[in-house]
């Protein structure tokens, strides 16, 4: 028997893995020996239903692409005990062989729509995105703080105002977070990670990629909820009303912060 029958794909081509088969197939066994499913994965990474089932079916113009699809084959193969490493390796060398490039892979049939050549997206149509995305995220930040600064400004002068009973001075010149809420800024420092956040316990979860170039901001009222995978937590940024916050060590060992309009003096550096 031809020993090469063994290692040929459902579309004739060599297989990434050798006698081991395909990364999917791969992630698929260590799944099956630890008994868990690919729903419990997604609860457990936040990699959708779809993502999850197109990596095991080594079906990666179903993905994202770029950085999204190392982090989506990092994150499942954590969960299932698979060496990391040796995942992005197998997915390299599939992508290779197909012709693809591991840092684009691309996301829709019709490529000929965003890909030139051989199938490296255009820089400039990358370079004229990414110039229109920082303008907004400027203009979006430079209106919030120039309205913080005018209906706070006044409120933070520390002037007291006139009453007929004189004012404990501590009093006039408190902050009105309490009353007006708070300005948080979540940040990811030099790698993306999935993202979870819940304001001020409306029982929406909000779950998405952070990026290290598109920070978030917060105005809660009364608080806000981060959630992160664990080995995530070295990499979140946060500020709280303009000034450094530190994670607490329950937060980095939980994966989950809460932030209030009380707690959140404690997190101030």
């Amino acid at each position: 028997m031809n020993s090469k029958t063994s290692e040929q794909t459902p579309e004739g081509g060599a297989r990434a893995g050798g006698g081991d088969g395909s990364l999917g197939e791969q992630l698929r066994r260590a799944r099956e020996q630890r008994g868990v499913t690919l729903r419990e994965i997604s609860e457990q990474t936040r990699i959708t239903m779809r993502h999850l089932e197109a990596i095991e079916s080594d079906d990666y113009k179903n993905l994202p692409g770029g950085i999204f699809n190392k982090s989506f084959i990092k994150s499942f193969a954590r969960q299932v005990g698979f060496d990391e490493m040796r995942a992005l390796e197998l997915y390299a060398r599939t992508a290779r062989e197909r012709g693809e490039s591991v840092d684009e892979v691309a996301t829709t049939p019709q490529r000929s729509r965003i890909y030139m050549g051989d199938s490296a997206r255009s820089p400039l149509m990358t370079f004229g995105l990414s110039l229109v995305i920082i303008a907004i995220l400027i203009l979006v930040v430079y209106g919030g703080l120039h309205y913080y600064r005018r209906t706070e400004g006044p409120k933070l002068s520390g002037q007291p105002t006139p009453s007929p009973a004189a004012p404990n001075p501590a009093q006039a010149t408190a902050p009105s977070t309490s009353a007006q809420g708070l300005q948080i800024q979540v940040r990811a420092k030099g790698k993306p990670f999935w993202l979870t956040t819940l304001q001020d316990d409306d029982k929406k979860k909000k779950g998405r990629m952070l990026l290290p170039d598109k920070p978030e901001d917060f105005s809660p009222q009364d608080s806000l909820d981060i959630m992160f995978d664990k080995p995530s937590a070295e990499f979140l940024d946060v500020s709280i009303n303009g000034r450094p916050a530190h994670l607490p060590d329950d937060a980095a060992s939980t994966g989950q912060w809460k932030i209030t309009k009380d707690n959140y003096r404690q997190f101030i550096q």
